[in-house]
């Protein structure tokens, strides 16, 4: 028994190997028994899919295994498939993300946070409705981990406040801890049991922090549950305060369309669908996905604000109003993290007048019934993409301190004014970019686009979507509704990007088999896999706040459960509404020739 045991616990430390080898052994049953092309592309797509749910390979080594499968099982050419990995959507994710880098390296998102925690005051609903907003709006432009990770020590330091000035009433002596940038400032504070407080000199003591906003874990708080602090409304308001981040951070992903992964996916994949039967695209770019996603996320940003202050502070916490000294205590932690900042930087206003101009023309190029300025060129021809770029490359050139020279010299400098005159480093540079650019998200999404081409061009999609029929006998709306959950609690356990780039093939090619537009189930299927509420292994985010030892995974089951089918039921109002009135949903678009698709099944029967 003992060596049984000691053999399975070997063959654990070495699993993934074994699934990397095993797998493809145990699957090579699909293309024996079904001696099609449709066979063949079933084994590379299965083959994939154990990869990226059990992860025995990297998410962005999996996204390669097109190229090598496909062409050796004879579905496509490798040539065809290598054009995949670089589209106009992979270039307009590579811009965005870029720009996201910008901000981050200058502290822009940080200044924002805190700004918008000062303007909503110190009450407890109220800071999770501070923590909630800054997190949700920052999480459409930048990284959600990166969000996330910026964010929890903000979380940290005034939860920190909380629980001193409860233990404030039973010593006479205390310590104040504060974060900001990363490192933790110490110093002495006497108060009095009667209220009067005498402030020493504070501390030389500065405890480092990492902060590594890449990393998909938190910095290292410390547990602010050691020592006798058992109040279960304090601990209640911990766990609030830390799941509303993670929670803000998943669905501000689904407002734009540079929010999140599979939402680039999405365009790409649908832009291919539309353009295989000769349209130019499939409408979906920056300003229309905002019509469809942006009112939706501000209704489930609310929607959970609301649930989250019911669950966690109670209905006295969310309808009664409190003032008490804690709140003074916090609101002054915040006002001095802020203060620490200073004044709006040079780097930090040229990145916020770029980020600005960036929205403006994503915007604008194709706005909702009026020509935008992409009218001025060629149809077809200029992409959102082309405004991140132009921005990139701005940034890859604007000096990151004002340069002391022709106009911009000032005769009279200011006392310190010790600004060079000669070059100066850019606001964006490419060490930077090198060493924090996500560049497996390229892969991912590029693997993608080459996995849906291969099940549109091998015939397997239209199969599937053949068998998946028996959603005929339902309506839409609910077979619209069935599909969203199916995929919101599927990404409960798997990678939301892989997730998509597996269903959305799929269900784009049972929604033209029903005669309806493919942005039908595309569009909700999509955004309802970033509703990843209930497990820490979901989504980073939720790792992220699940390993400060405030939560446990009840807890985030419970609170998240609820959550799910909140948004789901605003997902189903967002695409029977204003995204049917947007996109006409329940209409087939006329570029979509029924006696090709009817060709299609009759082939594959």
């Amino acid at each position: 028994m003992s060596s049984l045991r000691n053999t399975l616990r070997d063959l654990l430390a070495v699993y993934k190997t074994l699934i990397v080898l095993i797998t493809p052994l145990i699957l090579i049953v699909v293309p024996l028994s079904w001696n099609t092309t449709e066979g063949s592309c079933a084994y590379g797509l299965l083959l994939m899919a154990v990869y990226w749910v059990t992860e025995a390979l990297p998410l962005a080594a999996t996204a390669l295994l097109p190229v090598l499968v496909f062409p050796l099982l004879g579905v496509m050419k490798a040539s065809e498939l290598s054009s995949n990995y670089i589209k106009e959507s992979s270039i307009f994710g590579l811009g965005g993300l870029m720009i996201a880098i910008a901000v981050e390296k200058w502290n822009l998102h940080k200044r924002i946070a805190l700004r918008a925690l000062l303007m909503v005051g110190s009450e407890p609903k109220w800071l999770m409705f501070g923590f909630m907003l800054p997190t949700w709006f920052l999480s459409m432009w930048v990284s959600n981990t990166a969000t996330t990770a910026m964010m929890i020590p903000i979380v940290g330091a005034v939860l920190d406040e909380f629980k001193l000035v409860k233990e404030a009433s039973h010593a006479d002596e205390i310590v104040l801890t504060e974060t900001a940038n990363g490192v933790v400032k110490t110093t002495d504070v006497t108060i009095a049991v009667n209220g009067n407080k005498k402030e020493e000199a504070p501390k030389q003591d500065e405890i480092n922090r990492p902060n590594d906003k890449n990393s998909t874990k938190p910095n290292n708080m410390e547990n602010i549950f050691d020592g006798e602090e058992n109040s279960e409304s304090y601990i209640k308001m911990c766990k609030g305060m830390s799941l509303c981040v993670a929670y803000a951070a998943n669905i501000g992903g689904t407002g734009s369309l540079s929010g999140t992964g599979p939402n680039l996916i999405m365009q790409g994949q649908a832009d291919q669908i539309f353009q295989a039967y000769g349209m130019e695209n499939s409408g979906v770019n920056f300003a229309s996905w905002m019509v469809f996603a942006l009112p939706g996320s501000i209704i489930c940003v609310l929607l959970a604000w609301l649930w989250l202050s019911f669950y966690f502070l109670g209905w006295r916490g969310l309808v009664c109003k409190r003032h008490n000294k804690s709140n003074d205590r916090v609101q002054a932690t915040i006002r001095k993290s802020y203060d620490e900042l200073g004044s709006m930087s040079f780097p930090e206003i040229v990145v916020l007048i770029h980020f600005i101009v960036l929205v403006i023309l994503w915007f604008f190029r194709q706005p909702p019934y009026i020509d935008g300025w992409g009218a001025l060129f060629k149809p077809g021809f200029v992409g959102d993409s082309a405004a991140a770029l132009l921005i990139v490359l701005s940034l890859f050139s604007f000096p990151s301190e004002r340069p002391a020279v022709l106009c911009f010299r000032r005769k009279n400098p200011f006392p310190g004014d010790n600004r060079p005159h000669k070059s100066v480093p850019a606001i964006l540079d490419w060490p930077t970019v090198e060493k924090k650019f996500p560049w497996g998200v390229l892969l991912l999404i590029g693997g993608g686009f080459a996995l849906a081409d291969a099940c549109e061009k091998s015939g397997l999609s239209a199969f599937i979507g053949e068998q998946l029929e028996v959603f005929s006998s339902m309506p839409p709306w609910a077979m619209n509704l069935l599909l969203t959950l199916i995929i919101a609690m599927l990404t409960e356990v798997t990678s939301n990007s892989a997730t998509t780039t597996l269903i959305l093939p799929i269900l784009a090619n049972l929604a033209l088999r029903l005669n309806l537009n493919p942005l039908y189930l595309m569009f909700p299927c999509v955004i309802a896999a970033s509703f990843a509420f209930m497990l820490p292994v979901a989504t980073p985010p939720n790792a992220i706040v699940f390993a400060t030892g405030h939560l446990s995974v009840k807890d985030m089951a419970l609170a998240g459960f609820p959550l799910n089918f909140i948004c789901i039921g605003v997902l189903a109002l967002a695409t029977n509404l204003w995204g049917e009135a947007y996109f006409k949903l329940s209409v087939l678009p006329s570029g979509f020739n029924r006696t090709e698709l009817n060709t299609t099944s009759n082939m594959i029967n």
